[in-house]
């Protein structure tokens, strides 16, 4: 999208809305999520990292109403690549930006790749589950009352002969 991102609602509402535009009076309102939510899934069992991580961010996304059974695997993803964030940033620390290689020859860090590219992924995750304050603000809901304009879509098209 271009231009600058837009403020959060609640931010242009604290701040008095001084271009006068409209609020989006559209904002989703997703059921509260079923209790897939309350525990972190058996896919992190051995990785207590991202299931801290999990156990931090579905509350605060089901209080919210921010997230649905459907953006479980995206939850999902984002407490693996989180954890490997840290895991990497941990080696950093440990092992300095630099290091030797066997040939004798300082090298960057090869933790530095693998927290860069976990980083990458949760930067893109976090607008994607609403967990950045302009990625709350695109948000807007269709009205229930309203013509899908895409229903043409919904059925498999009539085998051609």
């Amino acid at each position: 999208m271009r231009g600058r991102k837009p403020k959060p609602t609640a931010q242009r509402r604290l701040d008095g809305n001084a271009g006068k535009r409209a609020f989006n009076a559209n904002e989703p309102q997703l059921p509260l999520p079923d209790s897939v939510f309350d525990t972190p899934p058996p896919e992190l069992q051995n990785n207590p990292v991202a299931q801290a991580e999990w156990l931090y961010q579905a509350p605060k996304l089901r209080k919210a109403r921010q997230i649905s059974a459907a953006d479980r695997s995206a939850l999902l993803a984002l407490c693996i690549e989180w954890s490997r964030y840290l895991a990497a940033i941990e080696g950093i620390e440990r092992r300095g930006m630099i290091v030797q290689a066997p040939s004798g020859y300082p090298i960057p860090n090869p933790y530095l790749s693998i927290a860069t590219r976990a980083l990458q992924s949760c930067i893109k995750l976090w607008p994607e589950l609403g967990l950045t304050p302009s990625s709350r603000s695109r948000v807007s809901m269709v009205n229930e009352g309203a013509e899908d304009q895409f229903s043409e879509f919904d059925e498999p098209p009539a085998a051609i002969n």
